[in-house]
């Protein structure tokens, strides 16, 4: 298991990345098991650190909690407790491995795209978009609980899906109240 612990406008000393490593490597091994890696990305704003720590499980399946504080220790402990409060909510999920796996496996092939704005001379933006990166994605067949699931755990806005139970595909997203949106797509 490889844990990688990266700062921006800080200095990540020994004492705090071997700190960062023992609570990571806690919580994998309370919570997960088997991963591919671990980052715990420490940044630095004024007075403020901010931890965002990313587990990749397996291919496609992404874990991740952040959190703020003045403190970079306690930034990390509440990173990891802000983790295993998502690991809790859904832990029937995560321990059946065979429904974990389907999170990752098949699926149909997609294309996600990161498009940049063009503005012309005038300070008006054109209707082109450029695209500066693209990226090999799945939609993944999953039941809406597991979609929604998927959404808690990766930290993600959106994660569209092929609903298992009627065939069309769904999106659910995180509303800007926090609450769970759904969308389903309906001819």
């Amino acid at each position: 298991m490889q844990i990688k612990v990266l700062g921006s406008g800080v200095d990540v000393g020994e004492s705090l990345r071997e700190f960062a490593v023992s609570e990571v490597s806690l919580f994998v091994e309370k919570y997960i098991g088997d991963i591919i890696e671990a980052s715990v990305f420490i940044k630095k704003d004024r007075k403020i650190f901010t931890v965002e720590i990313v587990v990749h499980v397996s291919k496609g399946f992404v874990v991740k909690g952040d959190c703020e504080s003045g403190d970079p220790y306690r930034a990390v402990s509440y990173s990891i407790q802000r983790l295993e409060t998502i690991m809790k909510k859904h832990k029937n999920r995560m321990k059946d491995r065979k429904r974990r796996e389907s999170w990752t496996k098949g699926g149909h092939p997609a294309v996600d795209y990161l498009l940049e704005r063009r503005e012309s001379e005038g300070g008006a933006t054109d209707e082109e978009h450029l695209i500066i990166a693209e990226q090999e994605k799945y939609v993944l067949n999953l039941s809406i609980g597991e979609a929604v699931a998927k959404l808690d755990l990766s930290g993600a806005y959106v994660v569209m899906f092929k609903n298992i139970d009627n065939g069309r595909i769904n999106v659910v997203y995180r509303r800007k109240d926090g609450h769970v949106g759904w969308i389903d797509y309906s001819e």
